[in-house]
């Protein structure tokens, strides 16, 4: 508790105008990365840094069911209809912002650029009130992925030690590297049996980064397997909350604990640079 209570501290000496951007994505569908992202922003926000969660896997998203709330609109609608950002914000009740992904937009970089200009007036919004923008992104990288990836501070990777999923984890880290260039990229293995195992599978899957593609990859962590996260899926509670002594909650607080003492180090982000990016690569589309 005292150390949390320091990390709070730290943060409202630290808050200023800087937003960092982070986009979570997988491999592949099943590694449970969604109910990382719901967790991770969740403990990021228990520690005093200010979180708002957006659900990009837009016909797929499952991050308001995973917390238990009802959107009263979605990310689609901010495009649709116009729609302020803030009427899209629900509040978990431990503080945590969220706006859910909803349907019926298969690509952000197809809208006309009247909807585009609104998407981006709405998110400038966002400065000032958030630390960090966490995107749950959809499972796999289209070309529309890459472009939006291209403009945030950083990528989450999770995977799990598991032989098909490493590989496709590698996958996404090559085209990745490719498409985008030098956007840094934090992994997070997950639901790992013993440590032995979580270790080697980082082992493997940072050597072959460095070796084949001179990519130097960062471990944000690695989080066991635990029976902890059926129960909080079909309670619709998660657990950073709801079972915060669970083995994998302390684990997802101190991956939290551990990113917020590394990007307060200096480590400043503009939520501009983001919105400039993704202006530039909607421009260069027509």
């Amino acid at each position: 508790m005292d150390q949390a209570e320091a990390l709070r501290r730290k943060v409202q000496r630290l808050r200023a105008a800087n937003t960092r951007v982070v986009a979570v994505l997988s491999g592949k569908g099943g590694v449970g990365k969604s109910i990382f992202s719901v967790n991770f922003a969740l403990a990021l926000n228990r520690i005093g840094k200010k979180t708002i969660l957006v659900d990009l896997d837009i016909g797929m998203g499952n991050v308001d069911i995973l917390l238990g709330l009802h959107a009263p609109g979605h990310f689609v609608d901010m495009l649709n209809r116009r729609l302020p950002i803030e009427s899209l914000i629900v509040q978990h009740r431990s503080g945590l912002s969220v706006i859910s992904g909803g349907s019926g937009l298969d690509d952000l970089f197809k809208i006309d650029e009247g909807d585009f200009q609104h998407f981006l007036e709405q998110f400038k919004k966002l400065q000032h009130a958030y630390d960090v923008i966490l995107f749950d992104m959809g499972a796999g990288l289209d070309e529309a992925a890459l472009r939006f990836i291209s403009a945030v501070h950083e990528v989450i990777l999770v995977t799990t030690p598991e032989p098909t999923a490493l590989a496709d984890a590698y996958a996404a880290i090559k085209l990745i590297h490719a498409k985008v260039g030098d956007v840094p990229v934090r992994c997070v293995i997950n639901r790992y049996d013993n440590e032995r195992e979580a270790k080697e599978a980082w082992k493997n899957l940072s050597y072959t980064a460095k070796r084949f593609l001179n990519k130097e990859l960062k471990l944000l962590g690695e989080l066991p397997r635990d029976h902890t996260v059926v129960r909080s899926v079909k309670a619709r509670s998660p657990f950073v909350t709801d079972a915060p002594h669970s083995k994998i909650a302390i684990g997802v607080q101190r991956l939290a604990a551990g990113y917020l003492n590394e990007n307060t180090e200096g480590h400043a982000a503009s939520l501009d640079s983001f919105i400039n990016k993704l202006k530039h690569f909607f421009l260069s589309k027509g």
